[in-house]
């Protein structure tokens, strides 16, 4: 009987961390302006804006992507807009390979992520290795 308590106990407890470390969940941007929900599709983690600090324009209007370089997706609302795409799983708590679009300056950055409790360290660089950039603290939203 305690040989069943000790394996259920084990594997509950490895259930919970393996929860308490996954990136998919919604993350508060460390300046409190946004949450982005990390979603997988596929082989794919991506992020979404799901909630703004500020959700409108001066004139009432939903907030749109103003500052994009393409003049097409400009009028895209920024809720819904996918923030974080294409980040693979590299095992543990780490991710990489993807890219985080800047919504206020309408730029592009390399990205890499790291799990750490509930708190994702978000790396933004100019170059993939992720040397000239920086690092942002978003944390779980429950």
């Amino acid at each position: 009987m305690k040989k069943y308590f000790l394996v259920i106990t084990l594997a509950i407890t490895s259930f919970g961390m393996s929860l308490a470390q996954s990136v998919i969940g919604k993350w508060k941007l460390d300046d409190g302006t946004a949450i982005v929900e990390v979603y997988q599709e596929g082989d794919n983690y991506n992020g979404r804006i799901v909630w703004l600090e500020k959700p409108y324009e001066a004139d009432g209007t939903p907030a749109k992507d103003d500052n994009n370089p393409d003049e097409k997706l400009r009028s895209r609302q920024l809720i819904g807009l996918n923030m974080l795409s294409g980040l693979k799983h590299k095992g543990g708590n780490e991710y990489g390979n993807g890219s985080i679009y800047d919504p206020g300056n309408g730029k592009t950055y390399n990205c890499s992520m790291k799990v750490e409790g509930n708190t994702l360290k978000v790396r933004g660089s100019l170059d993939k290795r992720g040397i000239l950039g920086r690092t942002m603290d978003w944390f779980r939203v429950k």
